[in-house]
Protein backbone atom coordinates (compact mmCIF):
# COMPACT_ATOMS: atom_id res chain seq x y z
CA UNK A 1 0.00 0.00 0.00
CA UNK A 2 1.18 3.46 -0.93
CA UNK A 3 1.24 6.26 1.39
CA UNK A 4 -0.99 7.80 -0.78
CA UNK A 5 -3.25 4.89 -0.17
CA UNK A 6 -2.94 4.81 2.80
CA UNK A 7 -4.12 8.56 3.38
CA UNK A 8 -6.89 8.38 1.15
CA UNK A 9 -8.57 5.52 3.48
CA UNK A 10 -8.17 7.68 6.54
CA UNK A 11 -9.57 10.36 5.01
CA UNK A 12 -12.20 8.66 3.59
CA UNK A 13 -12.87 6.79 6.92
CA UNK A 14 -12.62 10.37 9.05
CA UNK A 15 -15.16 11.49 6.55
CA UNK A 16 -17.87 8.19 6.76
CA UNK A 17 -17.28 8.23 10.62
CA UNK A 18 -18.54 12.36 10.24
CA UNK A 19 -21.42 11.72 8.15
CA UNK A 20 -22.88 9.34 10.34
CA UNK A 21 -21.84 11.38 13.27
CA UNK A 22 -23.53 14.69 12.48
CA UNK A 23 -26.44 12.54 10.47
CA UNK A 24 -27.73 10.69 13.55
CA UNK A 25 -26.81 13.71 16.05
CA UNK A 26 -26.60 16.89 14.60
CA UNK A 27 -29.89 16.87 12.56
CA UNK A 28 -32.19 14.75 15.10
CA UNK A 29 -31.26 17.94 17.51
CA UNK A 30 -32.09 20.58 15.04
CA UNK A 31 -34.77 19.28 13.40
CA UNK A 32 -36.17 18.82 17.58
CA UNK A 33 -35.05 22.87 17.52
CA UNK A 34 -37.44 23.41 14.81
CA UNK A 35 -40.33 22.39 16.92
CA UNK A 36 -39.14 24.29 19.69
CA UNK A 37 -38.89 27.32 17.40
CA UNK A 38 -42.19 26.60 15.54
CA UNK A 39 -40.65 27.13 12.58
CA UNK A 40 -39.26 30.44 12.72
CA UNK A 41 -37.43 31.56 9.51
CA UNK A 42 -34.19 32.73 10.62
CA UNK A 43 -34.10 28.97 12.11
CA UNK A 44 -35.15 27.43 9.12
CA UNK A 45 -32.45 29.32 7.34
CA UNK A 46 -29.59 28.02 9.35
CA UNK A 47 -30.34 24.65 9.38
CA UNK A 48 -30.69 24.60 5.56
CA UNK A 49 -27.22 26.33 5.54
CA UNK A 50 -25.77 23.99 8.34
CA UNK A 51 -27.08 20.80 6.52
CA UNK A 52 -25.74 22.44 2.98
CA UNK A 53 -22.21 22.73 4.65
CA UNK A 54 -22.17 19.62 6.09
CA UNK A 55 -22.85 17.89 2.71
CA UNK A 56 -20.41 19.47 0.94
CA UNK A 57 -17.89 18.85 3.88
CA UNK A 58 -18.66 14.97 3.29
CA UNK A 59 -18.76 14.89 -0.40
CA UNK A 60 -14.97 16.47 -0.20
CA UNK A 61 -14.05 14.11 2.27
CA UNK A 62 -15.53 11.09 0.18
CA UNK A 63 -15.43 11.57 -3.21
CA UNK A 64 -12.04 14.17 -2.81
CA UNK A 65 -10.01 12.54 -1.13
CA UNK A 66 -7.73 12.99 -3.94
CA UNK A 67 -7.99 16.96 -4.05
CA UNK A 68 -7.39 17.06 -0.12
CA UNK A 69 -3.59 14.82 -0.02
CA UNK A 70 -2.82 17.39 -3.07
CA UNK A 71 -3.60 20.52 -1.44
CA UNK A 72 -2.14 19.22 2.22
CA UNK A 73 1.15 17.34 0.75
CA UNK A 74 0.11 14.73 3.05
CA UNK A 75 2.22 12.05 0.45
CA UNK A 76 5.25 14.35 0.87
CA UNK A 77 8.54 13.93 2.84
CA UNK A 78 8.34 10.31 3.87
CA UNK A 79 11.55 8.15 2.74
CA UNK A 80 9.91 5.25 1.26
CA UNK A 81 6.68 5.10 -0.93
CA UNK A 82 5.31 2.09 0.22
CA UNK A 83 3.72 1.33 3.47
CA UNK A 84 3.54 -2.08 4.69
CA UNK A 85 0.94 -3.17 7.09
CA UNK A 86 0.96 -6.93 6.20
CA UNK A 87 -1.83 -8.73 4.40
CA UNK A 88 -4.18 -5.67 5.13
CA UNK A 89 -5.72 -4.35 1.96
CA UNK A 90 -8.07 -1.37 1.31
CA UNK A 91 -11.27 -2.92 1.26
CA UNK A 92 -10.69 -4.85 4.32
CA UNK A 93 -9.24 -1.46 5.89
CA UNK A 94 -12.60 -0.28 5.13
CA UNK A 95 -15.10 -3.64 6.32
CA UNK A 96 -12.92 -2.87 9.72
CA UNK A 97 -13.84 0.98 9.94
CA UNK A 98 -17.55 0.48 8.70
CA UNK A 99 -17.99 -2.40 11.62
CA UNK A 100 -16.24 -0.23 14.14
CA UNK A 101 -18.70 2.98 13.39
CA UNK A 102 -21.28 0.64 13.00
CA UNK A 103 -20.52 -1.11 16.31
CA UNK A 104 -20.25 2.35 18.04
CA UNK A 105 -23.71 3.50 16.95
CA UNK A 106 -25.48 0.46 18.43
CA UNK A 107 -23.41 0.47 21.46
CA UNK A 108 -24.02 4.47 22.23
CA UNK A 109 -27.38 4.13 21.44
CA UNK A 110 -28.55 0.87 23.34
CA UNK A 111 -28.23 2.41 26.73
CA UNK A 112 -30.37 5.83 25.90
CA UNK A 113 -32.64 3.12 24.40
CA UNK A 114 -33.14 1.43 27.16
CA UNK A 115 -33.67 4.40 29.87
CA UNK A 116 -36.19 5.59 27.24
CA UNK A 117 -37.99 1.96 27.54
CA UNK A 118 -37.95 2.13 30.87
CA UNK A 119 -39.25 5.87 31.26
CA UNK A 120 -41.68 5.06 28.81
CA UNK A 121 -42.83 2.42 30.63
CA UNK A 122 -42.87 4.24 34.19
CA UNK A 123 -44.72 6.90 32.70
CA UNK A 124 -47.67 4.59 31.28
CA UNK A 125 -48.10 2.76 34.29
CA UNK A 126 -47.73 5.17 37.12
CA UNK A 127 -48.14 8.56 35.65
CA UNK A 128 -45.11 10.05 36.20
CA UNK A 129 -41.58 9.86 34.20
CA UNK A 130 -38.21 8.53 35.91
CA UNK A 131 -37.67 11.58 38.54
CA UNK A 132 -35.61 14.59 37.09
CA UNK A 133 -36.54 13.40 33.23
CA UNK A 134 -39.41 13.95 31.04
CA UNK A 135 -40.82 11.33 28.51
CA UNK A 136 -38.89 12.15 25.10
CA UNK A 137 -39.98 10.10 22.35
CA UNK A 138 -37.93 12.07 19.88
CA UNK A 139 -34.96 10.86 22.01
CA UNK A 140 -36.52 7.13 22.04
CA UNK A 141 -37.82 6.78 18.04
CA UNK A 142 -33.85 8.51 17.67
CA UNK A 143 -32.33 5.67 19.23
CA UNK A 144 -34.54 3.08 17.58
CA UNK A 145 -33.54 4.16 14.19
CA UNK A 146 -29.92 4.38 15.21
CA UNK A 147 -29.70 1.06 16.46
CA UNK A 148 -31.50 -0.49 13.24
CA UNK A 149 -28.95 1.41 10.86
CA UNK A 150 -25.75 0.08 12.65
CA UNK A 151 -27.23 -3.08 11.95
CA UNK A 152 -27.89 -2.52 8.97
CA UNK A 153 -24.56 -1.56 8.67
CA UNK A 154 -23.31 -3.99 9.87
CA UNK A 155 -25.01 -6.86 7.22
CA UNK A 156 -23.97 -4.73 4.65
CA UNK A 157 -20.58 -3.74 5.27
CA UNK A 158 -18.86 -5.75 2.66
CA UNK A 159 -21.22 -3.99 -0.26
CA UNK A 160 -20.46 -0.60 1.32
CA UNK A 161 -16.70 -1.01 1.50
CA UNK A 162 -16.22 -2.42 -1.92
CA UNK A 163 -18.29 0.68 -2.75
CA UNK A 164 -15.77 3.10 -1.03
CA UNK A 165 -13.27 1.28 -2.14
CA UNK A 166 -13.74 2.50 -5.94
CA UNK A 167 -11.10 4.80 -7.33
Amino acid sequence: MTKRDFFRIIIKVFGLYSMFLALFTFLPSTLSNVVIYKGEVWMILTILGSILLIIALFFILLFKSDFIIDKLGLDKGFDDDKLIFGDFKNEQIFKLAILLIAGFMIIDNVPNFMFEVINIFKYKVSHKPIYGHEVNYFNFFSSIVNIIIGFIFINNYKSISSYLDKK
